[in-house]
């Protein structure tokens, strides 16, 4: 190849590489819109969780006990949580994102069972005047979401049905440590 045809070639490709450059950076950036939170609160803030479950008349509280900094059971016990089941609770309901807000003010919130609910939790957040408190209605019809809000909020949202199941089962399977199971069948 001569010095010419290597030159043209040169040239050939600093222009299409100039293309190429301004190409993306005259491209439109996409902007991303984050979901929507639905509560959030600072995971070392939550000093208190109860697990309501009224359909099967079933509750639970735990609290966390600064001087040993670990969560107990709040009944007249105080046993130690099982720390495997326990692993990442107080991160889950520090605030979900949703997959999208279903209203901003819903005229009958019975229609998504948020009158009767499924679950209620409320949160103790140091600094709160007043405890948090979120309600779980209804599944959606196609079984992958839950409806919830805030109780003193108008925005209902919808929450994937993991999340919800992994808080529900807190209160209908308790994390018990596995000594204090079997102690209390050995009572049996």
């Amino acid at each position: 190849m001569s010095i010419k045809q290597t030159l043209i070639l040169a040239v050939i490709l600093i222009l299409l590489a100039g293309y190429i450059v301004f190409l993306r950076l005259t491209k439109p950036v996409e902007k991303y819109e984050a979901p929507p939170e639905v509560w959030s609160v600072k995971e070392e803030a939550i000093e208190h969780i109860t697990v309501r479950v009224p359909r099967k008349d079933k509750q639970i509280a735990f609290f966390l006990d600064k001087k040993e900094d670990n969560w107990r059971f709040d009944d007249k016990t105080k046993n130690l949580v099982d720390l495997k089941r326990w692993g990442g609770i107080v991160l889950l309901v520090s605030g979900p994102h949703s997959k999208k807000i279903l209203a901003q003010k819903v005229e009958n919130l019975a229609e998504f069972g948020l009158t009767d609910p499924q679950m209620i939790i409320t949160l103790g957040v140091k600094g709160l005047k007043d405890p948090l408190d979120i309600i779980f209605g209804n599944r959606t019809p196609h079984k992958d979401n839950f409806y919830v809000k805030l109780k003193h909020s108008d925005p209902v949202y919808l929450i994937n049905d993991t999340f919800c199941e992994v808080l529900m089962r807190l209160a209908q399977e308790p994390p018990i440590p596995p000594l204090i199971k079997a102690r209390a069948k050995a009572k049996e």
